[in-house]
């Protein structure tokens, strides 16, 4: 929660008042496909992303009419190293590079869509493919199918606690 919640915020509440008093401005968060949909096994992260997305819907209805836009950009999985660099849980370095992440997309083609869309004010970007833009709107549409899915993925993923 301190890096991907209250960090921005801090930092969003330390930059606003300046932004009011000249009546422009552009709020730009970076949340998660993660902040729509909860996936099995990244409960606090998603829980902090969904935190940041609702400080930004929020923040977005009260800025409008001080001329400040307010952009939450929401990605799926982007191909870098972050997997391989990561801590485990015992202190270790990580160094798997998740197949999910390996299948990402291009931080260069990441990078385009977003100066695109900050570029264009616009209010809710997903930067991801097609499935997980599809689970967004499941999840809204039919959710009981959405939680069923989800239920199957977490029983295929679960690990024996002995692994």
């Amino acid at each position: 929660m301190e890096t991907n919640y209250f960090g921005p915020v801090a930092l969003t509440k330390a930059l606003l008042p300046s932004m009011v008093q000249r009546q422009r401005g552009h709020v730009v968060a970076v949340s998660s496909v993660q902040g729509k949909i909860s996936v099995p096994f990244r409960s606090a992260y998603a829980a902090s992303k969904h935190a940041t997305q609702a400080f930004c819907d929020c923040l977005r209805a009260e800025l409008e009419q001080h001329g400040v836009a307010v952009t939450v950009l929401s990605p799926g999985y982007i191909r870098t190293n972050l997997s391989l660099n990561a801590i485990a849980a015992d202190g270790s370095r990580y160094g798997v590079m998740d197949e999910t992440t390996a299948r990402g997309r291009l931080p260069a083609d990441v990078a385009r869509d977003v100066l695109a869309a900050v570029g264009g004010k616009q209010q809710d970007v997903v930067l991801a493919g097609l499935v997980p833009a599809v689970a967004i709107y499941l999840r809204t549409l039919a959710p009981g199918l959405f939680f069923r899915l989800m239920a199957s993925r977490a029983r295929k993923e679960q690990k024996p606690k002995d692994a």
